[in-house]
């Protein structure tokens, strides 16, 4: 049976996908992969999805993967398939996972939850001419009628999925305007292009997460599967095994990466044990995409460092404790302040660290905002701010509490299409960013100079509005000299050409003014 994967993300590393793909392909399935990397405000052109049609003929079944953002344009390629093409088409992912329903309007099946079972055994039955609307962990539409599936048991043994696939030969890409079959080239110029470190591959270790903070899909996926064993992790032999695979099949591979945000929950015992493999076997820079500051402690930050930890991100979110009860952040603040403390203790080995920050929470007093600004200004630097515009993902808590308070009217429009970074120009907001511009050059913007800065009283007087624009100018200024430097004239030449430096300045001006006594 011929099945095609198709992934719309810009990240061409999906590990769902990937994985399907390989344990497809053991059951005898020839298994086409097709990578169609667009942000999500972006819709595709004619041209691409004729490709992906062409691609697509004389397949059986064809699955495309999509997270909430984007919906749009997996409505896009489903629509244009179903045109041309006689083909049964199943989405799969965290959006049809709690939103099956919606998801049968366009698709003709859904997979809810992890679909490496599901879709072994829905190919199976339908190779075989049986009948497969009874496939646990999918849903149907047919004649017009919803069919309801249970949901199967959550994985638990994770040694037991395959490793992804990275076979060239099967796999498409879209690439300088047209799909055309991958190889190692493209691989590694698309993989390059989603980080700053050279090519990293990205694997992860753990499935599942017990905190279930008010904002996050795993607030829903814990009702879901309520009563399972919901963390899972995979073993040190298997994650090492793992890497050194993708190290002989990916010679251009610099570094790696662990993608899920629970590493740090295995013991100080799992984490010595998986450096101690790491330095043996892998030998290469790693990152660490996410951590918690309740797990996180100075003797597994210390091993990981020896091991090769250079790169690492924490979600704090904020430094209001009653947000922190909003969002079930259970920490404290002494808590983060100890695990920044550790991580710079390691400032020579790692590179600049990248803290979570949520912004545009409408639950927020300007209080809060406040309390986090303070709480980062005493922060060792350098480091990186990662702002985030609070989005409502569908069936979290806080989605249904900003629905319950009339907050958001339109999903499509206010959650989906929303750009996750898209922070509101705000004056509390651009202290946010202006924080971010500072600290990650090395700089500071001092306590006591952030309370001027937020002071109600100074800011009706427009004294916090002044010393604002001289900090933002001074940055400018900065950013200017430090491109001269280097011999690169181009950022002054345009401020001076363009007008922006003045531009810049007035806009400041009007803003801050405009926002006194404001948010």
């Amino acid at each position: 049976m011929k099945v095609t994967l198709i992934s719309p993300y810009l990240d061409i590393q999906p590990f769902g996908l990937r994985t399907l793909s390989a344990h497809l392909k053991r059951e005898g399935h020839n298994v086409q992969l097709i990578f169609l990397p667009r942000y999500f405000t972006d819709r595709y052109e004619d041209e691409t999805l004729d490709d992906v049609v062409e691609i697509s003929r004389g397949t059986d079944l064809i699955g495309i993967s999509l997270t909430t953002n984007f919906f749009d344009n997996v409505i896009q390629i489903t629509q244009r398939l179903k045109k041309d093409l006689n083909i049964q088409i199943l989405w799969g992912g965290i959006h049809p996972t709690i939103r099956p329903e919606e998801c049968l309007n366009y698709a003709d099946m859904v997979c809810v939850g992890e679909g490496e079972e599901a879709l072994v055994e829905l190919a199976r039955k339908m190779e075989n001419a049986k009948d497969y609307h009874d496939v646990r962990g999918v849903w149907f539409k047919k004649n017009g009628k919803i069919i309801k599936n249970k949901n199967r048991p959550l994985i638990q043994d994770l040694d037991s999925i395959l490793f992804p696939d990275f076979r060239y030969d099967t796999q498409y890409i879209l690439s300088d305007g047209h799909v055309q079959l991958m190889n190692e080239s493209l691989l590694e110029k698309h993989m390059r292009t989603m980080v700053h470190v050279g090519t990293m591959y990205t694997t992860v270790a753990t499935r599942g997460c017990p905190f279930g903070c008010t904002y996050c899909c795993n607030n829903t996926l814990n009702r879901m599967y309520s009563g399972q064993k919901i963390v899972r992790k995979r073993s040190t032999e298997n994650l090492i095994k793992e890497m050194m695979k993708a190290k002989s099949i990916l010679p251009f591979i610099k570094s790696f990466g662990l993608a899920d945000d629970l590493f740090f929950i295995r013991t100080i015992e799992e984490i010595k044990e998986f450096c101690e493999k790491y330095k043996e076997n892998v030998r290469l820079p790693l990152h660490i995409g996410g951590a918690n500051p309740s797990n996180l402690t100075m003797e597994k930050l210390a091993t990981l460092v020896d091991a090769g930890l250079k790169n690492f991100r924490l979600g704090i979110q904020t430094g209001s404790e009653r947000t922190k009860i909003l969002f079930r952040r259970y920490y404290s603040n002494k808590q983060v302040e100890e695990v920044v403390k550790a991580i710079h203790t390691f400032k020579d080995k790692i590179r600049r660290p990248l803290y979570d920050i949520i912004l545009d929470n409408p639950w927020e007093t300007e209080e809060d905002l406040k309390d986090t600004l303070m709480f980062l200004s005493k922060f060792p630097t350098p480091y990186a701010l990662n702002l985030y515009s609070l989005t409502f993902y569908p069936e979290t808590e806080l989605y249904w509490k900003a629905k319950k308070d009339g907050i958001i009217t339109d999903d499509l429009e206010e959650v989906y299409r929303k750009v996750y970074h898209d922070c509101r120009n705000t004056y509390l907001n651009r202290l946010f960013f202006l924080l971010k511009r500072y600290t990650v050059s090395g700089w500071r913007i001092p306590t006591k100079i952030m309370w001027a800065l937020t002071n109600r009283t100074l800011r009706k007087l427009k004294v916090s509005q002044l010393i604002y624009i001289i900090l933002k100018i001074q940055y400018m200024l900065y950013e200017c000299l430090n491109d001269m430097r280097k011999g690169d004239r181009s950022r002054i030449l345009r401020y001076i050409t363009k007008g922006r430096f003045t531009q810049h300045i007035s806009h400041d001006a009007d803003m801050a003014a405009h926002a006194a006594g404001k948010r």
